[in-house]
């Protein structure tokens, strides 16, 4: 089926709505949402924030699973010209007391709590320092109002609801990801309308051209597609939930990920396609039971991106749960997925860090420390520019310096060299960040929390190799001299961290370090030299 370039990402829920009303968008539980009730819901919610004086260029931000919800409150947003700014489930207060300030949102729509993260009882406690802010409650909280309450109320603003849709332009921001940058502190990125439907436009069409080639695919209308990566991630955001509104494909919504979860509802929905993390994977791989779902019967093919693949990892994907993988490479600023590999490509190929060759419009190269582009085959920093690159970050001047060149290229931080084919190879990568499974930990979040416990003179965050998470944070202290520090003090760190950080942030492990503090290395400017340390480390501590 041939989809048609629109101008605004919002314009393919209303076309689809017309196209085809009742066709079954999207599915959460038992719960069913059509094409044109998504387009009503969207409507109603663009006119809830219009009554509340939210106008284009004004941002909302959202504490939400991988629900309904989001995506009502997201296509919403955008039809106004407002900014949805997703925010992960697992945050806690020291998260949003860096984001939300500098996000500046006028709306916070938020589950009341996940798992034993009590989110709306957060925000309440923090409520005082965010100014004049509407809350919006999915579930029951004195936080704020009923986001059903609200949905079942009539808007009297229909004139100013086609005025704000009239009013927007293909490169206005409707998206801000959280995510991190080159010296591993949080950035806002800014995505447009055109960045959006470019790599969802892009992306289906790799997708269903894959699955064409492949002895036993036959083609659905709107095919099935598993949406359960976080709203927060790019990858969820945009890849999964992007993809299914432009490619009018059913979304299958799962609150959050699950192994067991997953493979239920690629034998209830016969999915063909399955994308994630490696990490992901390594999950699937490690079931006992994974035969009895019997994946190689359903998945034609898989996608993977995030993270470096091993060859006993594909070798797993390929004899137990599907025969075709495709790998692909991006970043938030960058693009989600910039490069693809083909069907096909070796495995000794991927395993060694091959990504592919770039998207349509893509440009990438290889530049040394200064700036200067490298010839095939040389390692330097990977940057890249094209219809998928972000402009700039959310109100970051001095930080657009650092991440973009001055003609626009983003400096992704990794390194890695082009072929002569023009194929990208990833070597390594200079950020600083650590990466448990999907998501991005900044050492110094956890760094500035860490040493204000009084017997803390240093403290320095490694990422620790981990065969199903590829990395896992071990904490690294320098004890306050003349300070003796005892198991009861790790203790109070482990529950400083626990009760203040997200879940994939705590340290797994806490390395006292043997000398004095001052004996720690540091770097020429002072701060704790975690490549030394993990060096010196990491390969002596099983």
């Amino acid at each position: 089926m041939e989809i048609p370039k629109l101008n605004y990402f919002w314009e393919y829920v209303d076309y689809w709505a017309e196209k085809e009303p009742d066709f079954t968008f999207i599915r959460f539980k038992k719960k069913t949402i059509s094409a044109r009730e998504l387009k009503e819901k969207t409507d109603r919610f663009a006119k809830l924030l219009l009554s509340l004086g939210v106008k284009k260029g004004d941002t909302i931000a959202t504490v939400l699973s991988t629900i309904p919800e989001f995506v009502i409150s997201y296509i919403g947003a955008a039809k106004i010209g407002a900014i949805t700014i997703p925010m992960d489930k697992a945050y806690k207060k020291t998260d949003f007391m860096t984001l939300i300030p500098h996000s500046a949102p006028k709306v916070i729509i938020t589950i009341d709590k996940w798992e034993k993260n009590k989110i709306a009882d957060n925000l309440m406690e923090l409520k005082p320092q965010f100014g004049d802010v509407h809350y919006i409650v999915v579930g029951k909280h004195e936080l704020g109002s009923s986001f059903d309450a609200l949905m079942k109320k009539e808007y009297p603003f229909d004139s100013q609801f086609e005025e704000a849709k009239k009013n927007q332009d293909t490169n206005d921001c409707i998206l801000v990801i959280w995510t991190g940058g080159t010296t591993g502190a949080p950035k806002a990125v800014e995505l447009t309308h055109a960045n959006i439907i470019e790599m969802c436009y892009l992306e289906y069409k790799k997708i269903k051209e894959d699955l064409s080639k492949i002895d036993g695919f036959v083609e659905r209308t709107h095919e099935p597609f598993l949406v359960n990566l976080p709203t927060s991630h790019v990858g969820g955001t945009v890849e999964l939930i992007g993809s299914s509104i432009v490619g009018g494909n059913e979304m299958i919504m799962q609150a959050s990920w699950s192994p067991f979860d997953s493979l239920k509802a690629m034998q209830e929905f016969n999915l063909s396609f399955m994308g994630g993390v490696p990490t992901m994977f390594k999950i699937f791989l490690s079931l006992p039971n994974l035969a009895s779902y019997e994946p190689k019967k359903y998945l034609k093919i898989v996608f993977m991106s995030g993270e470096k693949v091993s060859m006993e990892l594909l070798n797993g994907i390929k004899e137990y749960m599907c025969e075709n993988i495709v790998i692909g490479y991006g970043s938030t600023e960058a693009g989600s997925e910039v490069t693809f590999t083909e069907i096909g490509d070796s495995f000794e190929d991927l395993a060694s860090g091959y990504v592919g060759k770039p998207l349509p419009g893509m440009i990438i190269k290889v530049i040394d420390e200064k700036g200067k582009e490298l010839p095939p085959g040389e390692d330097g920093e990977i940057v890249i520019k094209g219809p998928l690159t972000a402009r700039r970050y959310f109100r970051m001047l001095e930080e657009d310096k650092k991440g973009f060149t001055a003609d626009g290229f983003c400096k992704t931080g990794d390194m890695g060299h082009l072929d002569e084919k023009g194929g990208l190879w990833i070597t390594g990568r200079i950020k600083q960040i650590i990466r448990v499974g999907a998501y991005t930990v900044f050492p110094n979040e956890i760094e500035e929390l860490v040493v204000q416990h009084p017997k803390v003179a240093l403290a320095a965050a490694l990422g620790a190799p981990d065969e199903i998470k590829g990395e896992v944070v071990w904490l690294v202290i320098g004890p306050e001299l003349g300070q003796k520090f005892t198991k009861e003090d790790e203790e109070e760190i482990m529950d400083l961290c626990r009760n203040n950080l997200a879940k994939f942030k705590v340290p797994q492990k806490i390395i006292v370090y043997p000398l004095d503090p001052n004996d720690l290395p540091i770097t020429r400017i002072g701060k704790v030299d975690r490549v030394r340390l993990a060096k010196e480390l990491l390969p002596k501590t099983k």
